[in-house]
């Protein structure tokens, strides 16, 4: 029921009336601050849609709401529309249902009213929370604590077919760290609540009001097993502390005891040191800055200090951009030369080498670079990728989390991780990374291909053609990042002709060279035995 059939029905009772028209001006509000969220910054489309189906149903047109009319009149549609070929209207609405799905699963958790959009219609509904006395009492902005509020996230664990094990260094390390008088560590209900929830660390840190997050992940080879930890300022997006523990196991009971109190004694010995908060290197990590060379040139300019190297890396990401490797690195060299000390010439030279072909300098060159700028999520995301190229899946897959974790908003690493954890052998959990990095990039085109190249590998074809089919229907651009992904669509599905055919067109616009790294990918496996291939990779520019 709308709420405009619910005035219509009591229009005789003026205090149903009233609360009828405050429960308007919620749906409204609520309305504005979706729009104005960040999750719908960058969709346009979306929002004069959620704008449309909202003032339709507010203003008692809802049995409107039909795929004819909202093409006409949301979309500027003619006449001619034909909703039984044309899917644009499902394909919009879909979109939109994910994205407020999205939405308040992060930003807006805490909002009063919640707008849906049910499957099967385009009629919005909504839904209010129940008011308290609580939720009208204002809270200053200013958190008096004696001791800083500590969330220890679930641990992840790979290569670990028991997940009480996991949970069992979770609950040892909490309990040493509760035991701390320099801490106060939240309930283990509060864990598993964020835990379970897609929020950014910040949004996590204003629902929790804790002080730090502490992440961890663990491994194990054989009898060995490695225990990595961090913890994160979310106000800064910073990981501020770490710690690494590995072994060979045969109590493990005696290995997490002591594990957990060494990170107590370690944590401890931190806190008790700190003098202020911690500031990265790379705290502003821009969104799709592997997506968008303007992006990444203006990006890596800013980056550097000194104005000569800063303008031969621009200069050199460039030319690497555009497939010509050799020059991207001599510039790259020079930029090393008037600035030995700065971290990102030496990532930017281990991504012309990596373009190149040449593993073993590009490695060096990006763990270099990351010696240099450790707290740099560029920096680290680059040896992530080096590492997915050589094969070092677990290595890679340290290293995007670590990127992750110092900017969380860098969401372009987050599709490389997805990838390293699909070659590492880890479908289900890489394509619930992939899905997730699609919905943050706004179905950008590579974000797409890569979603469908593990659909692909993990057997769901019928998913993957349905994005084939998106990408082919795709009002947008047809060059550059569009034949990039058309290739990968292609490779995944094992149509090797047509992936031969989109990628000679992305070689020859010259666009997104950056992602057809030809020699070294693991996705150009299926292509290398190939008799056209060596030509196509010549066409690189990167012997």
């Amino acid at each position: 029921m709308t709420i405009c059939r619910t005035m219509d029905e009591h229009s005789m009772h003026p205090s149903v009336i009233a609360t009828v028209d405050l429960q308007e001006e919620r749906v409204i509000a609520a309305l504005q601050a979706v729009l104005q969220s960040e999750t719908f910054q960058r969709t346009k489309r979306l929002r004069e849609l959620l704008q449309y189906l909202v003032s339709e149903t507010l203003a008692g047109r809802g049995d409107r709401l039909k795929q004819f009319n909202i093409a006409v009149d949301a979309f500027g549609r003619d006449g001619g529309f034909d909703p039984r070929v044309d899917t644009s209207v499902r394909t919009e609405a879909w979109r939109l249902r994910t994205r407020l799905e999205l939405y308040y699963r992060t930003e807006g958790m805490m909002d009063p009213v919640r707008i849906s959009l049910p499957k099967g219609g385009f009629t919005p509904r909504f839904q209010f929370k129940a008011r308290s006395i609580e939720t009208t009492t204002v809270r200053s902005p200013v958190r008096v604590q004696p001791r800083p509020r500590l969330l220890i996230l679930p641990f992840s664990g790979l290569s670990i077919d028991e997940p009480d094990l996991v949970t069992s260094f979770h609950d040892e390390i909490s309990l040493y760290l509760a035991n701390l008088p320099s801490v106060a560590v939240l309930s283990q209900g509060s864990s598993q609540k964020f835990g379970q929830t897609a929020m950014d660390l910040s949004l996590i840190a204003r629902a929790s009001q804790v002080s730090y997050v502490m992440e961890g992940s663990l491994f194990r080879q054989g009898r060995t097993y490695r225990l990595n930890l961090r913890i994160i300022d979310p106000t800064l997006d910073v990981s501020v502390w770490s710690g690494r523990h590995e072994q060979q196991v045969d109590d493990m009971m005696v290995f997490q005891r002591k594990v957990a109190t060494d990170v107590a004694a370690s944590v401890h010995t931190w806190l008790s040191s700190i003098p202020c908060a911690a500031i990265g290197e790379d705290e502003m990590a821009p969104r799709y800055v592997l997506r968008d060379n303007v992006l990444l040139r203006e990006y890596l300019r800013g980056a550097i200090q000194d104005r000569t190297a800063g303008e031969q890396v621009a200069l050199g990401v460039g030319r690497l951009t555009s497939g010509y490797a050799d020059e991207a690195t001599m510039m790259f060299n020079q930029a090393i030369i008037a600035s030995p000390a700065d971290g990102l010439p030496h990532t930017a030279m281990g991504l012309g080498h990596l373009q190149s072909g040449r593993l073993q300098e590009a490695f060096q060159a990006a763990e270099r670079g990351v010696e240099l700028a450790p707290r740099s999520a560029f920096a680290v995301s680059s040896l992530a990728a080096i590492c997915m190229h050589m094969r070092d899946f677990d290595g890679a897959i340290m290293f995007a989390q670590r990127s992750v974790a110092l900017a969380p908003e860098f969401d372009a690493v987050k599709l490389l991780l997805g990838d390293c954890l699909l070659y590492a052998g880890l479908p289900n959990s890489a394509i619930a990374q992939l899905e997730e990095a699609c919905r943050l990039m706004d179905e950008h085109p590579i974000a797409l291909a890569h979603l469908g190249f593990a659909y692909a590998q993990a057997g769901q074809e019928a998913k993957a053609r349905r994005l084939l089919n998106v990408l082919q229907d795709s009002s947008a651009n047809p060059e550059g990042a569009h034949l990039a992904a058309m290739t990968l669509m292609h490779l995944g599905l094992r149509e090797v002709e047509q992936a031969f055919h989109w990628l000679d067109r992305a070689l020859m616009s010259r666009t997104h060279i950056q992602e057809l790294l030809l020699l070294t990918s693991p996705v150009y496996d299926i292509l290398r035995s190939h008799p056209h291939f060596s030509s196509f990779a010549a066409r690189l520019n990167a012997s």
